[in-house]
C-alpha cells in the first residue's frame, strides 16, 4: 500500500503545472462564499431548518437557554385541520407568477385540493410541489435544473428550494417567542440547515446556494449533516433499551451506530464518545435512497392496479381532497402495522374513486372484484371501504426492508463495526414497527434503541450542533479527494497515453492528486499538507482546479474507474507573478463542507479563493 504521507511529500518537491482557467469564465456572483460559520462571532441564538423529503420543520433555541438546559428547544406545531402534527408535509404551492409562495405544509395540500374539488383554473396556472428533495440525490447538479410541479409545470429548481426555505425562515422568525424576536439583531443568528450525509458536494452547495438567495447571510449559515446530529441528540438525552427498559448510558468509549430513517433516505453513520463527550465518526456515512416513500410507492402501485391506471391517475387528477385522504390515511395505517399482525387494515374509499370505477368500467367495483382471481382472496369489499389481508400490508415493507438488510449485514460483516453493540434508530421511519422488528431481528445480541422523540432527533440535534459546532471531533472520508494536474512523466511509471509534452518537457497528464484518501480520518477544520503550484505562463492572474472525487483509496489517475469530477476552484494569483512563484493550496476536509485556503508561496498573503461544484 502506497504511504500517504512520504507519497504527498515527494509531490510536494515537484512543483505542478496545471492549465490557465481564465477569471473571465468564471461566475463569481454564484461560488460559495463562506463554508461553515465563522466561529469567531458572537451568537445569541440557533434556529435550525430540517428540510425533509416527506416532512419539514424547524426548531430554535436562544444561548442563555442553553446554557441552562440544552434541552429546552422550541418546535413548530402544525394543524393539519384534524389533528396537531410535528412536523408539516414538504409541500408548497406557488402562484402562478412562479415567485410567489402562497401556502406551505398543510395548508397547500388544502388549498390544492380546494382547487380541484372546485375546477378551479388555478389547478392548472398555479404550482403545486411535493417531496421535492430527492432530485439532489446521485444526480450532477446544475444551477440552471428545473423542477416539474405535480399538475405538470415548469420551475427552476433552485428558486423552488430557496422559496421554501424562505417560508421556513420567516415562519420561524414570525413565531419562535414574538416578544425575544422583535428585540433580536437577525445578525446575531447561528441558522442550521440539515442535508443527508451520503449527499455529495455539489447538493450541498446547491443547497447552500438556495439558503442565501432565501435571505441567510453566508457567513451564519452552516449545513449539517443529518445522521451525525442526530447521534448528537442521542448522546444528550436519557436513552432506554427498546428490548427490555433499562437505562444505556453512553459513556466514553461507547460505540453505536444510528439509522436515519426518513421519507428519502436512510443514513447510517457509527460514532464513538469520546472522554470529553465529542463524538468522533468511526465509520464512514452510507445508506441509500430506500426510505419511508418507497413504501408508499407499493401501496399506490397496488391501488393503481386494483382500480386500473386510467381511473387511478382520473381520480388523482379530479378528486386531490380524496386522494389527499387516502395518503394522510396511508400514512398513519403504515406506522401501526406490525410484523405478527393478522388482523385486516380497513381503508375508506371515497366514493368518487367508486364512481369513477363504475363509469369506466360500465359495472360497480364490489361486483367486478367477485371475479377477479388476484384479488378476491386478500382484499374484502364493504360499502365504502376496503379491507386488506395483513400480508397486504406487509408486502408493501418488503423491498425496503431487503435493502436495508442486506446493507446493514455487508456493515457488520466487517472488522470496522465488530465492537459496535448498541443500534440506535431515528427518523419519521424509524417509527415502523416493521423496521424496528426486522433491525431486532436481525442483531438479536445488540442493544437496539429508538430514543423519544425518535422523529424531531435530527431537527433538535441541529440545534445542539449549533450551539457547539466542535462537538464533532473526527469525521471519516467517504470517498478520496484530490485535484487534477500534471507531473513530470517517468518510464515505467506513467502510461504512455498520458504522456504530453509541453515546452520540450514530457508531462504526465490527468494525475489525480490526492489530498485525503478514502477511509481517512479526517479532525474538524484541519488543514491537510499544503501542496505547491505555479502559474503556467507569465502574468497568469488566477490558477484553476478541477476538484475529483473518487471511490478508490489511491487512484493514479483522474480517468480511472470510480472517479468522477466535482467542479473547479479558482486561485486569485499576484498581477505581477512570474512563472516561478506558486502557490500554496491547502484543503480543509473536516467540516460538513470542503474549505480551500491559499497563501502566496514568497509573501505569505493569503489569496483569494473561489469553489464551485455546481454547473
Amino acid at each position: 500500500m502506497v504511504d500517504l504521507q512520504r507519497s504527498r511529500s515527494r509531490l510536494q518537491e515537484d512543483v505542478k503545472d496545471v492549465p490557465e482557467y481564465g477569471s473571465d469564465e468564471y461566475s463569481s456572483k454564484n461560488s460559495k462564499k463562506e463554508t461553515t460559520m465563522r466561529e469567531h462571532k458572537d451568537y445569541i441564538m440557533v434556529a435550525a431548518i430540517d428540510l425533509g423529503t416527506t416532512y419539514s420543520n424547524w426548531a430554535c433555541s436562544f444561548k442563555h437557554d442553553y446554557k441552562k438546559d440544552p434541552e429546552k428547544i422550541t418546535c413548530r406545531i402544525w394543524n393539519d385541520s384534524q389533528n396537531m402534527s410535528l412536523k408539516a408535509p414538504t409541500t408548497i404551492l406557488i402562484r402562478e407568477d412562479g415567485k410567489t409562495l402562497d401556502r406551505f405544509g398543510y395548508e397547500a395540500e388544502d388549498k390544492y385540493a380546494q382547487f380541484a374539488a372546485d375546477d378551479s383554473e388555478e389547478l392548472n396556472t398555479w404550482y403545486y410541489f411535493k417531496r421535492f428533495k430527492m432530485l439532489l440525490h446521485d444526480r450532477k447538479i446544475g444551477r440552471e435544473m428545473s423542477l416539474e410541479s405535480e399538475n405538470g409545470k415548469v420551475l427552476p429548481a433552485l428558486r423552488v428550494f430557496a422559496l421554501t426555505i424562505e417560508y421556513l425562515k420567516n415562519d420561524l422568525l414570525e413565531n419562535a417567542g414574538q416578544q425575544k424576536m422583535d428585540d433580536l439583531d437577525k445578525s446575531l443568528i447561528r441558522w442550521v440547515l440539515t442535508v443527508p450525509a451520503i449527499w455529495d458536494e455539489s447538493a450541498k452547495q446547491f443547497m447552500r446556494e438556495a439558503a442565501v438567495m432565501a435571505g441567510i447571510p453566508g457567513d451564519q449559515l452552516t449545513l449539517a449533516l443529518e445522521p451525525e446530529v442526530a447521534s448528537l441528540y442521542c448522546t444528550r438525552i436519557p436513552l432506554l433499551s427498546t428490548f427490555n427498559g433499562e437505562a444505556c448510558p453512553l459513556d466514553p468509549g461507547s460505540r453505536f451506530i444510528l439509522i436515519d430513517a426518513g421519507g428519502g433516505t436512510i443514513d447510517i453513520i457509527a460514532h464513538e464518545v469520546m472522554s470529553d463527550d465529542s463524538l468522533n465518526e468511526v465509520y464512514r456515512s452510507n445508506g441509500g435512497a430506500w426510505g419511508g416513500t418507497e413504501v408508499d410507492k407499493e401501496y399506490f402501485a397496488f391501488l393503481k392496479d386494483f382500480f386500473g391506471g386510467s381511473v387511478y391517475e382520473k381520480f388523482k387528477r379530479q378528486h386531490m381532497d380524496d386522494y389527499l385522504y387516502l395518503c394522510r390515511d396511508f400514512e398513519q395505517k403504515k406506522r401501526t402495522i406490525e410484523p405478527k399482525s393478522t388482523s385486516k387494515v380497513t381503508i375508506r374509499v371515497p366514493s368518487s374513486l367508486n364512481e369513477l370505477f363504475g363509469k369506466q368500467n360500465e359495472k360497480n367495483l364490489a361486483a367486478t372484484h367477485k371475479s377477479r382471481d388476484k384479488w378476491s382472496e386478500s382484499v374484502d369489499l364493504l360499502s365504502d371501504k376496503m379491507r386488506l389481508e395483513a400480508n397486504i400490508m406487509k408486502r408493501f415493507f418488503a423491498d425496503v426492508l431487503q435493502k436495508t438488510r442486506d446493507h446493514l449485514q455487508v456493515l457488520f460483516s466487517g472488522d470496522a463495526l465488530k465492537d459496535v453493540n448498541i443500534i440506535m434508530m431515528v427518523g419519521g421511519f424509524s417509527e415502523s414497527k416493521m423496521l424496528q422488528e426486522m433491525v431486532r431481528n436481525l442483531f438479536p445480541t445488540k442493544k437496539f434503541i429508538v430514543p423519544k422523540e425518535a422523529g424531531l432527533a435530527v431537527l433538535k440535534g441541529a440545534v445542539l450542533f449549533g450551539h457547539d459546532p466542535a462537538v464533532i471531533g473526527h469525521r471519516v472520508c467517504r470517498f478520496s479527494y484530490g485535484v487534477k494536474t500534471s507531473v513530470k512523466f517517468v518510464n515505467g511509471k506513467h502510461r504512455e497515453d498520458k504522456k504530453k509534452t509541453v515546452r520540450n518537457e514530457d508531462l504526465c497528464v490527468d494525475i489525480f492528486d490526492t489530498h485525503v484518501h478514502k477511509g481517512q480520518s479526517v479532525k474538524l477544520n484541519a488543514e491537510q499538507i499544503p501542496i505547491l503550484y505555479k502559474p503556467q505562463k507569465p502574468g497568469q492572474k488566477n490558477i484553476s482546479f478541477e476538484l475529483y472525487s473518487s471511490t478508490e483509496c489511491y487512484p493514479m489517475y483522474v480517468t480511472d474507474k470510480g472517479c468522477r469530477k466535482l467542479g473547479k476552484i479558482t486561485v486569485d494569483i499576484l498581477e505581477d507573478s512570474k512563472m516561478e512563484n506558486a502557490v500554496e493550496v491547502s484543503f480543509r476536509f473536516g467540516g460538513t463542507e470542503i474549505q480551500v485556503e491559499a497563501r502566496d508561496q514568497k509573501t505569505r498573503i493569503a489569496r483569494k479563493t473561489k469553489i464551485d461544484l455546481i454547473d
